[in-house]
């Protein structure tokens, strides 16, 4: 018991608590989905770390590598800063945003809007065909498509939706025929130049990805809500 008592009284020290903080704040960062809070709260861990090398340690070697750590993300987030107030964004390029990635920090959005084409289609075009592959990731900004599968209507998109993403996330072809009803505005993105962005920014790939799960559950739930129990999926 002694002897357990010692090892709890050493652990918790004062100065090894400094040194424990320093450990919790990096997990801590690790944990974050925004960049700006990542970089903020592993700032606030090499602080910590330094003053626990510099006051408790006595370790100029631990200093100077946690005054460099601190130096370089403090950098990386007045870059940061300086990107997101640069971004500038179309009516269009906001309402995408607001609904597919809005917790993406502006700077990284507006890397992935970049890539967007926006794109007009008249009642009666048939974006993606069943079993055919997929090229372009579209996001309806306005119009209705009509979804059918196995020569049966399964669910309709509307403003919001995606098209396109099963193929794009799976890399498979087209799981069902998607027909415009009303003219469409949408936003187009090419699969092949958005996987090379995805590939290079997980934090994007993780938000976008997040964000095509949430639509395949809207629009199942729409589907079922308008066609009973009606077998279906309003996805492709």
């Amino acid at each position: 018991m002694e002897i357990g008592a010692d090892i709890i009284e050493e652990f918790a020290t004062p100065g090894k608590l400094v040194g424990h903080l320093s450990y919790v704040l990096l997990v801590a960062s690790m944990l974050m989905r925004s960049m700006k809070w990542l970089r903020a709260i592993a700032i606030s861990a090499g602080v910590v770390s330094a003053f626990y090398g510099y006051f408790w340690l006595n370790d100029f070697v631990t200093v100077f590598w946690e005054v460099i750590f601190v130096t370089t993300n403090l950098v990386q987030l007045l870059i940061l800063e300086w990107e997101n107030r640069r971004a500038r964004f179309s009516e269009d390029e906001a309402k995408f945003i607001a609904a597919a990635v809005p917790n993406v920090e502006k700077a990284h959005a507006s890397r992935l809007v970049k890539l967007a084409k926006r794109v007009e289609y008249p009642a009666g075009t048939v974006l993606t065909t069943e079993g055919e592959k997929v090229e372009n990731l579209l996001f309806l900004l306005e119009g209705a498509v009509r979804i059918d599968k196995g020569g049966d209507m399964v669910g309709v998109c509307g403003h919001d939706d995606f098209i396109g993403e099963i193929g794009f996330m799976l890399k498979t072809n087209a799981t069902a025929t998607a027909v415009v009803t009303n003219s469409v505005h949408c936003l187009s993105f090419n699969h092949r130049d958005l996987g090379r962005m995805l590939a290079k920014d997980n934090s994007l790939r993780h938000a976008l990805e997040s964000s095509f799960n949430r639509n395949l559950v809207e629009k199942l739930v729409k589907s079922n809500e308008g066609f009973g129990s009606r077998d279906g999926k309003a996805s492709l």
